[in-house]
């Protein structure tokens, strides 16, 4: 092989490892998905109360039965009037836990979006219980499943 087809092929090959460094940066490979914020609405039973806790501190794990057991170690409980519309940092913890429950005894009938920096997480529709609350866990790069235990 002579001279200029050398340079012709390490040109094309350079060619080609910039094409493809190039193809994954447009794809998103190296994008940043560390969470910043959480966004959090409740719409549905316009003017009722729910009791809300929200927690950032807490340790999580899935057990060989499949159940993501959660033990808090601190939180904050808000009692609200529907509907809710907030976001709330979690770059530091990297992790949150919501749970609603009616306030007063009575059924909520509920829409609910939980996004994070804009991605959306959850849409859900149907009825909050009493005694039965509705939650939600974030943990960003751990697996947890839907069925979660919470011990405070």
């Amino acid at each position: 092989m002579g001279r200029t087809a050398r340079r012709a092929t390490r040109e094309g090959a350079h060619g080609l490892r910039l094409g493809v460094l190039a193809l994954a940066a447009a794809c998103g490979v190296f994008d940043d998905w560390t969470p910043e914020e959480i966004s959090f609405e409740i719409t549905g039973s316009e003017g009722m109360g729910a009791q809300v806790v929200y927690s950032t501190e807490f340790s999580a794990g899935v057990d060989i039965g499949g159940v993501t057991s959660v033990l808090v170690y601190a939180s904050d409980t808000v009692d609200h009037t529907l509907p809710i519309d907030t976001s709330m940092s979690i770059a530091r913890d990297q992790r949150w836990l919501v749970l609603v429950e009616p306030a007063g005894g009575d059924t909520l009938d509920v829409d609910v979006v939980v996004s994070v920096d804009d991605r959306s997480l959850v849409m859900e529709s149907g009825s909050i219980l009493p005694e039965t609350p509705w939650r939600y866990l974030y943990v960003f790069n751990q697996r947890i499943t839907r069925d979660v235990d919470v011990r405070f």
